[in-house]
């Protein structure tokens, strides 16, 4: 059975035919441990036990993946629903936190549906943007999950707390429900619309298009909340951004400068559609909706990726992973000028000095598959990084050829159930199973 296109239907098949291995629901409990660390900590005991082999782990994932969590479990009738659980965030649980669910009809249950993430806006809850979605939900097979900002609610506040939080109720329902890994979009209204943004341009490879409306990104150097830095990182993601052009001045601005970066980097689709005569508001029906998501696709092993970062918790793109930047890398940081030299410049040379300043403590990291098992790197204020490998990307009786600034190094690569383990426990992602790591330099 084929991990990459393993569906909870043929699992529950399967499982008529024969019971679910011990290795397997070991492997489920992993997915489903407190945090990050206590994941990875059972996927590397999992791993290190005598006698697993990595190919056994190959052969448990569809059915570990397709093993529920213990507790909490939502319907799979067709229609709304709303679901209250207990969100697991890194280090916090968020009580009773409120998901609102859209299951259509029209769900296919043989296969792996795409799922539409949907954020709402200040002082709203998931409520207020699940019932936008149901036809289009309906025409595509698409699950729709909106969560309910469980904090202040007062607007977003570019934090990490709601990046995670958003992060943890899309991880409740891929382990609840038969996502498609490579079909997942995320939306927004506003305060929803700028979380769209920024989970995007922080971890680009989750998602297969964004469609964000009157929220953007920003540049702001206090309080990690400069994500337009981080732009190169959407170049191939599909966009689709609604917005009313008498807005907030500020947040229309930024919003026009992503595009004119966008458009400048050549991205492969992107799209920014302005209604002159609207303030904070948009026209649901300026897309075909249906057209949009439903041929949007994630590419799990893209042969280019470009990485930008300030913080090594965001420093991933599907198979490249920068572990270590030079010190002049800062998130946070206040650029020093002297006043004259300041008074002197003009509202666009000041932005275009801020703009360099942040350049020059933003890591760049951009790696190419150039053929099998040889790579070519290039990066800027990268000090490391790693290299995730399925079988298909390297010869295990050759070395890996990688070239970093110019300088060649060789590593081989030796196939590795912790690799595996790891990665499963903090993805499972079954189109994604590197079985090897290499580190550069």
């Amino acid at each position: 059975m084929n991990p990459a296109r393993i569906t909870f239907a043929s699992l529950a098949l399967a499982a008529i035919q024969e019971p679910v291995p011990d290795l397997a629901r070991d492997l489920a409990r992993a997915l489903d441990a407190a945090d990050a660390a206590a994941r990875r900590s059972a996927a590397l005991a999992i791993a290190s036990r005598p006698g697993v082999t990595l190919d056994e782990l190959l052969r448990a994932i569809p059915s570990a993946v397709a093993i529920p969590p213990e507790t909490g479990e939502p319907s799979r009738k067709s229609g709304p629903q709303v679901c209250t659980t207990a969100l697991r965030l890194d280090g916090t649980i968020e009580e009773s936190t409120e998901l609102h669910l859209y299951v259509p009809a029209s769900l296919d249950a043989s296969k792996p549906a795409p799922l539409l993430l949907a954020f709402h806006g200040t002082g709203g809850t998931g409520a207020e943007v699940e019932p936008m979605w149901r036809a289009t939900a309906e025409k595509l097979g698409m699950l729709v999950l909106a969560p309910s900002e469980a904090g202040s609610n007062e607007g977003y506040g570019f934090s990490e707390r709601e990046r995670l939080s958003a992060l943890a109720s899309l991880r409740w329902m891929r382990r609840w429900f038969d996502v498609d890994e490579n079909r997942i979009a995320a939306t927004g209204v506003s305060r929803g619309g700028h979380l769209a943004w920024d989970l995007a341009l922080r971890h680009p490879d989750l998602f297969a298009a964004i469609a964000p409306m009157i929220g953007g990104p920003r540049f702001q150097l206090a309080d990690g909340q400069n994500n337009l830095r981080y732009l190169e990182n959407v170049l191939t993601l599909p966009i689709r951004d609604l917005q009313g052009l008498q807005d907030d001045p500020g947040l229309v601005s930024n919003v026009r400068m992503a595009f004119d970066a966008l458009a400048a980097k050549k991205a492969a689709d992107a799209k920014l559609i302005g209604f002159p005569e609207l303030g904070h508001s948009f026209e649901f029906d300026a897309v075909d909706w249906v057209e949009f998501l439903g041929r949007a696709r994630r590419n799990p092993v893209p042969d280019r990726i470009v990485r930008m970062a300030a913080r090594l918790d965001e420093a991933r793109s599907a198979w490249v992973v920068i572990t270590k930047l030079a010190p002049e890398v800062q998130e946070d940081f206040t650029p020093q000028v002297g006043a004259s030299e300041w008074k002197a410049l003009d509202e666009d040379g000041k932005r275009r000095f801020l703009e360099r300043a942040v350049e020059k403590r933003t890591a760049r990291l951009e790696v190419k598959r150039t053929g099998p098992g040889k790579f070519a790197a290039t990066g800027e204020r990268v000090a490391a990084f790693r290299l995730l490998l399925t079988d298909a990307m390297f010869d295990p009786a050759k070395p890996v050829q990688v070239t970093f600034n110019g300088r060649y190094v060789e590593k081989k690569a030796k196939r590795d159930a912790r690799v595996l383990a790891v990665e499963l426990a903090e993805r499972f992602d079954r189109t994604f199973l590197p079985v090897a790591a290499i580190d550069v330099p």
